[in-house]
């Protein structure tokens, strides 16, 4: 009887320590620290998860995939920048995601460098694509000839700054970048436009889906010929365009992958209709149905 009950206390034992290793985190984003999808993270969730930060956008993805995260906070627009196209299409190729949420949020760009630098000292500037997208104005005026290059985050670019200690190099990144990576602001707000906003994404599998009314997400893959009527049908059954996007399809010239973002209080029966009507001419795929925060 105790072999037995050792042997059971033992199995036990080893299925608690394989789940505390796999379930580690809840929420994982494109890190290190003080990035703005951290932001977006936070002020989604608040703080009563667990957030971890990840190299990469496809890694933080893969990790919700295999189950190591429960969601992933994925950039996927900005109103200077456009659509964040490879982050974008991470999650609509894939059929393991779906959207369960989005944040908006206003972005303010900062230009730092380590103690003791003045502005004729920097050469080289480090920051994402979008970071130096959205201060190229400020840049063009103030720093022309400085040599801009990307890295994978903007707070990874204050991260090397901080790291390599060299007054020749600066990064654009988010104000708190400043505060965590103990760097001085040679300038603040130098993003192009005041209504800077970038939106993120929540993503989680499908076992995790939620179902609402405020936001609809739709995958349509067809032909562009056949997407006014798709539209029509849409407005039809009370739903009203946020955005669209079109991806290649990689089958013919002329189609594509529309990413329809939508609101409105049209009923789930009416966007069943909706899609059974237009079945033969796209493939559709509601990728997220939520309500807005």
């Amino acid at each position: 009887m105790k072999k037995i009950s050792m042997r059971v206390f033992s199995v036990v034992a080893l299925l608690l320590m394989l789940l505390s290793s796999v379930v580690s985190a809840n929420v994982g984003y494109l890190g290190p620290a003080a990035t703005y999808t951290e932001e977006a993270a936070i002020l989604f969730f608040g703080d009563t998860e667990t957030f971890v930060p990840m190299k990469t956008v496809p890694e933080t993805l893969a990790a919700v995939k295999s189950g190591e995260f429960r969601y992933a906070v994925v950039p996927v627009e900005n109103t200077v920048g456009g659509p964040v196209f490879n982050y974008l299409d991470g999650v609509i190729n894939d059929p393991a995601f779906v959207v369960v949420g989005e944040v908006n949020l206003p972005i303010r760009q900062t230009l730092m460098a380590v103690p003791g630098t003045v502005l004729s000292d920097i050469k080289t500037i480090l920051s994402h694509p979008q970071g130096i997208a959205q201060g190229k104005d400020w840049l063009r005026v103030n720093l022309p000839d400085a040599k801009l290059i990307e890295v994978s985050s903007t707070a990874e670019g204050a991260r090397k700054v901080a790291e390599g200690g060299d007054k020749s190099v600066a990064a654009i990144a988010s104000p708190q970048a400043a505060v965590t990576y103990k760097l001085a602001v040679m300038a603040k707000q130098i993003e192009v436009t005041k209504t800077n906003v970038t939106r993120f994404w929540i993503v989680t599998s499908k076992p995790f889906q939620k179902f609402g009314q405020m936001r609809t997400i739709l995958t349509a893959q067809g032909a562009a010929a056949a997407l006014p009527g798709l539209l029509k049908d849409l407005d039809r059954a009370g739903y009203t365009l946020v955005s669209v996007h079109d991806r290649p399809a990689k089958t013919l010239l002329g189609e594509y992958v529309y990413v329809l973002e939508m609101n409105g209080d049209g009923r789930r029966e009416a966007l069943g209709e909706v899609i059974g009507k237009n079945s033969a001419k796209f493939k559709l795929r509601v990728l997220g149905a939520f309500d807005s925060k």
